[in-house]
């Protein structure tokens, strides 16, 4: 009793638990930072002995997003439906689990959750309820969530209220702990069971040749990051977005034709690396091997300017 010495916001007083509880905010005490205290009544706590163990394994199979397990669960906050692309998270509230709605959700709210779950990292993954056909039942709890980064919890961060929300199960928020994967193409993400939304081409569009002098099978990519070109298709990795139109092997680029008020930047490796050669439209660029690029580019990138 009486450690002392914090700093910041006294956040809890009169607590009173049972002894069951998982989570000390869970138990009874006044309103979130409502006290009479100073911190040199700050509690303190010794933990002695060897804890408690530690539980066996969930059944089935392992998920990266989940630390390694099926699902995670600490008593207040869990992570169950996981699949490669994430887990669906849940929260508890008055003895009762329920989803997440994915509006505003962020990745810094995704990276409390983890850090509250014993996880590193963490990032979002929209709509798992629907795109990935894993949705939740009962209560949606919380929408509109926002954490500044320093909460214990998710519950403990601004929200529109509990179950105060228009929200169905299909936009149940997921969440996958760890970094973020880097795939070369839409089709790895197809591959690895991530969802890649619809492709709705939008912005400026540059033709591309097989051939000089603009003869040859073309292709048209649309205003985005292209980290890496596919013989088969070219897929807008950037805006998780197949531009089906595009069918330019890396290979065989040899002439493009740009508008005004757009850059097109060439590059000679995968993931922007490598030589580069910019082009400023208007422009019909003949044939790339005049320029000097030898016929080939591996990543591309197209803006206004």
């Amino acid at each position: 009793r009486r450690a002392g010495g914090g700093k910041g916001m006294i956040w809890l007083s009169n607590v009173g638990c049972k002894g069951d509880e998982t989570n000390v905010e869970w138990c009874p005490h006044s309103p979130w930072g409502r006290h009479d205290c100073d911190h040199e009544m700050d509690a303190g706590v010794c933990c002695i002995g060897k804890g408690k163990p530690a539980g066996e394994k969930a059944p089935g199979p392992s998920y990266a997003c989940a630390g390694g397990e099926n699902k995670v669960d600490n008593g207040s906050t869990r992570l169950v439906g996981c699949k490669n692309a994430g887990c669906r998270l849940e929260v508890r509230h008055n003895d009762e689990w329920g989803t997440v709605c994915d509006g505003g959700f962020t990745e810094k709210n995704a990276k409390v959750v983890c850090r509250s779950l014993g996880l590193p990292g963490g990032f979002v993954v929209k709509r798992y309820g629907g795109n990935y056909n894993m949705q939740g039942f009962g209560k949606v709890w919380l929408s509109d969530v926002h954490c500044n980064g320093a909460e214990s919890w998710v519950g403990s961060c601004r929200h529109k209220g509990w179950g105060d929300n228009r929200c169905s199960h299909s936009d149940d928020v997921g969440v996958c702990c760890g970094d973020r994967p880097q795939y070369g193409s839409v089709r790895e993400m197809r591959t690895a069971g991530i969802h890649v939304p619809p492709c709705q081409p939008k912005g400026a569009s540059v033709r591309f040749f097989e051939a000089c002098n603009h003869r040859g099978r073309r292709g048209d990519l649309y205003q985005g990051e292209y980290p890496k070109l596919s013989a088969a298709s070219c897929d807008n990795d950037s805006e998780q977005c197949r531009v089906d139109s595009c069918s330019v092997p890396p290979g065989a680029l040899s002439s493009m034709s740009i508008p005004a008020g757009v850059r097109v930047t060439l590059f000679s490796q995968y993931f922007f690396g490598g030589s580069t050669r910019a082009f400023t439209g208007p422009v019909d660029v003949r044939c790339l091997v005049s320029y000097g690029w030898n016929d080939r580019a591996r990543s591309v990138k197209i803006e206004t300017v």
